[in-house]
This record gives structure tokens, C-alpha cells and sequence, in this order.
């Protein structure tokens, strides 16, 4: 068992750097104002968010169903530096690249119902994270930091990250499916 501090000092020292690297790609890019290192980034980030939902949405769901309470415990502390800081930064950054991409290459305009297709998938596949994985990641870094972490507690909300990641992975298959088809059908 671990000493509750440590979990916390644990958490966002690895969250920090799940912000940091992302944020750091994505200025570097952007200030260099070269649009291959922008396209990479972009590329890069959105499809390690897309691997990340992928396992959580899917691998995950059916790994979680057949595990004790107290292994769910250990798995909460490992993920929350990546569901409570980095999915929250790249679906931040993974948009903004696209969006500077997409504009400063005169992809988009803004009567496109493609780009308003996008911006509105994009929206709700930024809220979804907000209003499902971030509040539990938030809720379990809480719960990590007791004495006795409440094992229910933990263990019934895992279900919800990984609902959270279904859904966020079905935007971005969409989102992934429109800049193909911009791509081959300009």
C-alpha cells in the first residue's frame, strides 16, 4: 500500500510532464511557422489520443469487468496522469494545431458545412473528456489522496472513463473520416 501523499506527488509529477511535452510540441511548432513540423505535431498528438481512447473505450471496458476492487484501486493510480492531464491537454492542443493547419493552408472556410461539421463534432468531442473522464480522474486523484481509498467508489466509476473514451474515439473516427475525405476530394 502506498502512502497517500506520495500518490498525489506521484500523479502530478507524471501529469505535469503529460502537459508539458504536448504544450511545448505545439508552441515549438507553431512558432517555427513551418507547417510540416505543425502537421506532425497535430498527426502525431491526435493519434496517440485516438490509441489512448482506443485501449480505454474499448480493451479497457472488458479488462475492468473481471478484476478485484483493489486491483481497480492500483489501475486508478496509474491512469490518472493520463486521463486527469493528458487527455486534457491534447484535446485541447490536437484541435488548435488543426485548426492552424486547416486555416493558414485555406482548407476551411468558414460557409463550409465540412468545417462546421468539424468545429461541432470537435466541440462535443471536447466536452465529452471534460464532462466525463476529467471529473471522475478528478474524483479518483481526490479519493487517492485518503487514508482508505473507498475501493466501491473507485471501482463502480471506472466504467465511466472508459464510456467517456467510446465515445470520444466515435468523434474522432468521424472527425478522422471528414479530413480524409477533404483530403482526397478537395
Amino acid at each position: 500500500m502506498t502512502e497517500p501523499n506520495s500518490d498525489l506527488k506521484r500523479i502530478y509529477k507524471h501529469g505535469s510532464i503529460a502537459v508539458f511535452i504536448p504544450v511545448l510540441a505545439f508552441i515549438i511548432a507553431y512558432f517555427a511557422n513551418n507547417i510540416l513540423i505543425l502537421d506532425y505535431v497535430h498527426v502525431l498528438l491526435g493519434a496517440l489520443w485516438t490509441g489512448v481512447d482506443i485501449f480505454l473505450g474499448i480493451i479497457f471496458s472488458s479488462v475492468i469487468k473481471n478484476i478485484n476492487k483493489a486491483t481497480k484501486v492500483n489501475i486508478a493510480r496509474g491512469m490518472i496522469p493520463m486521463t486527469l492531464f493528458f487527455i486534457p491537454t491534447v484535446s485541447i492542443v490536437v484541435p488548435a494545431a488543426g485548426y492552424v493547419l486547416a486555416t493558414s493552408e485555406g482548407i476551411f472556410s468558414f460557409t463550409s458545412s465540412i468545417f462546421i461539421a468539424i468545429i461541432i463534432i470537435g466541440i462535443l468531442l471536447v466536452a465529452t473528456g471534460f464532462l466525463t473522464i476529467v471529473p471522475v480522474s478528478w474524483k479518483f486523484s481526490r479519493e487517492l489522496s485518503s487514508e482508505k481509498p473507498d475501493e466501491e467508489k473507485i471501482s463502480k466509476n471506472m466504467s465511466i472513463i472508459s464510456k467517456g473514451a467510446f465515445i470520444q474515439m466515435f468523434f474522432q473516427m468521424v472527425i478522422i473520416s471528414l479530413m480524409a475525405y477533404i483530403v482526397v476530394f478537395p
